[in-house]
């Protein structure tokens, strides 16, 4: 204490400035620092969470519409697979190829069946493997009455070859696999 007042005014000023500087420097980089930086973040992450909002609140907007979507593609699958048949009936399927590919002048020079794995539930499916050969315009007109079936089926993969190399029409050889879906759930009453 004795030291501190043998000092002039002049040095105690610098003293105490220098003290309050000192104070200064440590409060802000210590206190104002930070709390700047925690100040932007909590910005940033208002404006995330205000563009998550808006997100939230659209989608509850549109929450109706989507269970009338829902409810709409339900009734679509529900009307799928009452339409679908409950038996293969392979029979019914061979002669509807074998009427097609004489009605429209295609040869059908072999058929194969395998079945295969569904991507719907109690849905089964069935591939028939179809080797055809006829002019282009025949076949063109073969494949478009498949496309019509009244059976639901998909046509999966069509192979085309030249058969005859010099013709004016030349025979066109075809090799496609035709899916075709049956029923194998539980029918009755439909659940509420």
């Amino acid at each position: 204490m004795k030291a501190l007042s043998k000092l002039d005014s002049r040095t105690m000023a610098l003293l105490v400035i220098g003290f309050f500087l000192l104070l200064g420097i440590l409060w802000y980089f210590f206190w104002y620092q930070p709390t700047q930086t925690r100040i932007a973040e909590t910005e940033q992450e208002i404006g995330r969470l205000e563009i998550e909002r808006n997100k939230g609140l659209t989608a509850k907007r549109r929450l109706p519409q989507l269970r009338e979507q829902i409810a709409l593609l339900e009734k679509e699958i529900q009307t799928f697979l009452a339409a679908l048949p409950e038996e293969e009936k392979f029979y019914e399927v061979l002669d509807l190829l074998s009427q097609h590919a004489k009605a429209t002048g295609v040869t059908l020079s072999s058929l194969t069946r395998s079945p295969t794995q569904s991507e719907i539930a109690e849905v089964a499916s069935v591939d028939v493997g179809l080797r055809l050969e006829a002019p282009f315009p025949e076949l063109y007109a073969y494949l478009k009455r498949l496309e019509s079936l009244k059976r639901y089926s998909s046509i999966n993969g069509v192979t085309l070859s030249v058969a005859e190399q010099n013709a004016l029409n030349p025979r066109i050889g075809a090799s496609l696999t035709v899916r075709f879906y049956v029923y194998r759930g539980p029918r009755g009453e439909e659940e509420p």
